[in-house]
């Protein structure tokens, strides 16, 4: 967890000192002492309240599916309305047509600028919006600067100020109804998003949802129960969901971060727009997995080429034989990525995340084995290819 940590923080930059701040406000919250609950407790506290605030890690589909089991679990006999983070209030216009049928799913994803303003998997989000338009619900957009950008905790403030406005708005329009709001982890420390709420004057009764609290997950695996345990809470109004370890979360939000990268890459905006090294990706991927099997493996012989051009030259030195050169060709010409032990090159044919871990396998199998020619000689080839393509299939689902 703690690798994946630096490695979010190479990629983002440190945590400026105000927002750190911030932070401190929620991890104190959550360091509270804390009960074993159980999820019928939560669902119960959860049909008692006026409002409830679901924790959100964007990046992580266990995060925005733990809200949906929720939301499927509530009678019909009660109205309610969805308030969602991941979208901005300018787009509430295209909420409520796709709410009254008049647009359908893709058209909201296109109008509403999910991939400019929020970005994050709209696949695991999409759910949340058809329960709502299932059950006949309200959605309404809380959101004023979208998920990207330089965060600052005035920045983050403003938006918990300008999000409780519209849910004040909102909860005064439609007296009765469960207020579910899915909004950032952070933002529902009490001192936060809670508090903006009540400083416009409005009283409520509140339930507190967050999620996947590193401290708790490490304090139940001391005890050796941390797979047993599904709830905890703090209160009566405020609980924290384990639905996944916590380096999972931040595994998730790397491969987004990765994954932005890859996209901008895949658009041609590589040139200075977009600081993507095929080599550091591949390498990483490949340390990583050795870290995980628990293999020792010094990434420093490695060269990857993400173009035809560069790669080829390359080839051609390692190549003597005209029918390797004739594979090379031909692999390059299918869209294939492989690795050239003999010079310590490889070429990756597509910028994703699947496609790197893969060749990273590769590049573990060839250094474990001792493997310094390429496999291309058939059928003599054939099982020592299983096994290679075997090792790099694992790697990236690893």
């Amino acid at each position: 967890m703690r690798q994946l940590k630096v490695e979010v923080t190479r990629r983002m930059g440190p945590e400026p000192l105000d927002v750190r701040a911030y932070t401190r406000r929620y991890e104190r919250e959550l360091a509270k002492p804390w009960k074993v609950s159980s999820k019928a407790e939560l669902l119960k506290a959860v049909e008692n309240a006026e409002i409830v605030f679901g924790g959100d890690f964007h990046a992580l589909g266990p995060a925005q599916r733990t809200h949906l089991k929720i939301l499927r679990s509530l009678s019909d006999d009660r109205p309610v309305v969805v308030g969602l983070e991941c979208f901005s209030i300018g787009a509430q216009k295209w909420l409520d047509l796709f709410m009254s049928g008049k647009i359908g799913v893709e058209a909201l994803r296109k109008k509403s600028g999910w991939d400019e303003d929020w970005g994050f998997p709209w696949e695991n989000y999409r759910p949340l919006f058809e329960i709502a338009k299932r059950r006949k619900w309200s959605l309404v957009a809380l959101n004023t600067s979208g998920g990207k950008g330089k965060r600052t905790a005035k920045q983050l403030e403003s938006r918990e100020k300008n999000a409780a406005k519209v849910i004040d708005r909102a909860m005064r329009a439609t007296p009765g109804a469960l207020f579910y709001v899915v909004f950032g982890d952070l933002h529902l420390a009490k001192s936060h998003l809670p508090r903006a709420l009540r400083d416009r004057g409005l009283e409520f009764r509140d339930v507190t949802i967050h999620l996947n609290s590193e401290r708790i997950y490490l304090d139940l695996a001391e005890k050796g129960i941390e797979l047993g345990v599904d709830v905890v809470k703090f209160s009566a109004s405020q609980f924290c969901v384990l639905s996944s370890p916590p380096w999972v979360k931040w595994q998730s939000y790397l491969l987004f971060l990765d994954r932005t990268a890859e996209s901008a890459v895949d658009e041609g905006l590589d040139d200075g727009v977009a600081d993507f090294d095929p080599t550091d990706q591949v390498a990483r991927l490949a340390t990583l997995a050795a870290t995980d099997l628990g293999l020792e493996l010094k990434v420093d012989d490695l060269g990857v080429y993400a173009d035809d051009e560069s790669i080829w030259r390359s080839a051609e030195r390692a190549f003597r034989s005209a029918a390797d050169r004739e594979i090379a060709r031909y692999l390059l010409a299918n869209g294939r990525s492989f690795f050239l032990p003999a010079i310590g090159v490889a070429y990756l044919s597509r910028t994703t995340v699947n496609n790197a871990a893969a060749l990273a396998g590769e590049y573990l199998h060839a250094r474990l084995s001792g493997r310094s020619r390429v496999l291309w000689t058939f059928p003599g080839d054939f099982k020592a290819l299983v096994w290679t393509e075997a090792v790099a299939y694992f790697v990236s689902k690893i």
